[in-house]
């Protein structure tokens, strides 16, 4: 076929998808002919094109067909395709312009389908090569010892913090922390994390905000080691490496400060958490464009209670948008905060495909759009739940719209910056306002409280956890006592929650905007490889 020939074809195509109206099949082969020829002869590509194939995007009536979202994806991956086969920069300007316009206008899976697409687009990213060890003839150390390594005499007891072990230093300036391991880790993990530490400490980074990275301690030469005399006495129920793996580190005063405080002694001021978040977004974004990836700036679950017995571990997956375990209780502990990122066990090395990429963005502004509704719920701690008569506790008082909305944009715009290496062009195109209203309405009243404890979990804990399980979730001992392990389902009360047990997040539009921002990331980013001057 020549030239003319591939036009004709381009024309026959393009009149196809204006033409057929709600013809599902028909629209479809004609959708993923177009972009076989994009792919085959980009050059003979024009407006019409494109115009087309939004057309598509634009037709709320597949949305009645059950497999509609796989035509929506092939017409936005027509578009992608233009851009990346493209070599007429207008012709890409055009096309991604129109990806990006729908990301506000579109909804639902013709929205999810076109921030699906522009976070495929490929990007250059490749993570650090960070070596680790084989972790072997661990020395068994004592508490003294750690302190005679660091030249600290005369210091008190430390204070417990989580699962470290605090001491202040350097006149109350620095703290000596020594992290134990968790049963339920690999000790890999918490060595991991010194690894990190070293690092990015070392490894001739800058970067132009606050970030205080803590300097990781070798005890005896090594980072990881097992501390043999606990120096204090640890709760009941701690759940910490009966071996007691640990490693050291020197921090920041402000290490274990977080940005959410409930404390009203140590809570910030709106300038100072709006400073907070809007840094660590930049600093997420900015490390996950080196290719260092935080899965976990706070603990996601759809179902902490199956997560033993669940291939996924009951983690949450934004993007399949199913309700959201427990939210406020996520955001207590931030791995941010005043000093920077934190908790380095979670970082990872990132060499792989843009829509892996894409998940894990939308992970993090999924996460930073959590806490920052969380700041305003802890101004009041106390108001959580049902009320004496049982209905949803309504705080949404406690929020104020206008600076929610400007921190949910601030943040995304910062993030943006942070990973795309320059500052968003233009109007970001989503309705911010709608978002936050709507945010408010589900973050501010508890409707979903419920969670139920299924036979087959009960089967798998002992008497001791069964009891355990339930008291740690408010139940009384008579309460306790009243309930037979693995006779029946047992419906208890641990929320808030974002969404019914076993149902949809009840806050659709927050899942569609973290797709929406993460996909603006990736094609910012891909265009400033490809054709930015």
């Amino acid at each position: 076929m020549n030239t003319r020939d591939f036009e004709r074809e381009r024309t026959t195509l393009e009149n196809a998808l204006k033409t057929k109206g709600e013809d599902f099949t028909g629209t479809y082969v004609a959708v993923r002919d177009l972009q076989e020829l994009i792919r085959i002869r980009p050059e003979i590509i024009r407006s019409e094109t494109i115009l087309a194939l939004e057309g598509v995007l634009r037709n709320s009536g597949f949305s009645r067909q059950t497999q509609s979202f796989f035509l929506y994806k092939e017409a936005a991956d027509a578009l992608t395709s233009i851009i990346v086969h493209t070599i007429a920069e207008p012709m890409a300007d055009e096309a991604i312009t129109t990806l990006k316009n729908l990301l506000g206008a579109a909804a639902g899976d013709p929205q999810r389908a076109t921030a699906s697409a522009l976070g495929s687009l490929p990007i250059s990213i490749h993570g650090p090569q960070v070596s680790e060890e084989t972790i072997e003839d661990v020395p068994r150390v004592k508490w003294q010892d750690i302190l005679e390594e660091n030249g600290i005499t005369n210091c008190d007891a430390p204070a417990l913090i989580g699962r470290s072990l605090v001491v202040p230093i350097d006149k109350e300036d620095s703290l000596l922390v020594v992290k134990l391991a968790r049963t339920e880790h690999s000790v890999q993990y918490i060595y991991r994390e010194a690894v990190w530490m070293e690092h990015l400490y070392s490894g001739g980074y800058s970067f132009p905000v606050r970030f205080d990275i803590p300097v990781a301690i070798k005890i005896q030469g090594r980072y990881l080691f097992r501390l043999e005399n606990m120096p204090v006495r640890m709760p009941r129920g701690t759940d910490l490496h009966p071996e007691g793996y640990a490693i050291s580190f020197i921090a920041h005063k402000d290490y274990f400060a977080y940005p959410n405080e409930h404390r009203t002694e140590r809570r910030l001021t709106m300038e100072g958490f709006r400073e907070v978040i809007f840094r660590n977004s930049w600093l997420l974004g900015k490390l996950t464009f080196l290719g260092i990836v935080h899965s976990a700036p706070i603990p996601l679950f759809h179902n902490r209670v199956q997560r033993h017995r669940r291939a996924d571990h009951g983690l949450y997956e934004w993007p399949r948008g199913g309700r959201l375990d427990r939210w406020l209780d996520s955001c207590c502990y931030p791995n941010f905060g005043i000093t920077g990122i934190r908790d380095f066990e979670h970082l990872i090395v990132f060499n792989g495909l843009s829509q892996t990429l894409y998940r894990h963005i939308g992970t993090q502004i999924f996460s930073l759009m959590l806490v920052a509704g969380s700041y305003f719920r802890n101004k009041d701690r106390g108001r959580i739940g049902l009320d004496g008569q049982g209905n949803p506790m309504d705080a949404r008082d406690l929020f104020d719209k206008q600076f929610l909305e400007e921190l949910v944009e601030g943040l995304s715009l910062s993030y943006y910056h942070g990973f795309a290496g320059t500052e968003f062009d233009g109007k970001v195109p989503l309705d911010f306002d709608e978002l936050t209203s709507r945010m408010i309405d589900e973050m501010g009243v508890d409707r979903h409280m419920e969670e139920v404890l299924r036979v087959v979990d009960q089967k798998e804990m002992s008497d001791e956890e069964f009891r355990k399980f339930l008291g740690d979730r408010g139940c009384s001992e008579n309460e306790t006592e009243g309930f037979k392990r693995g006779v029946q389902d047992i419906t208890i009360y641990t929320g808030p929650h974002l969404g019914g047990f076993n149902e949809r997040i009840s806050l659709p539009e927050l899942i569609e905007s973290v797709g929406a921002v993460s996909a603006l990331c990736i094609a910012g980013r891909y265009w400033r490889e490809n054709f930015s001057s």
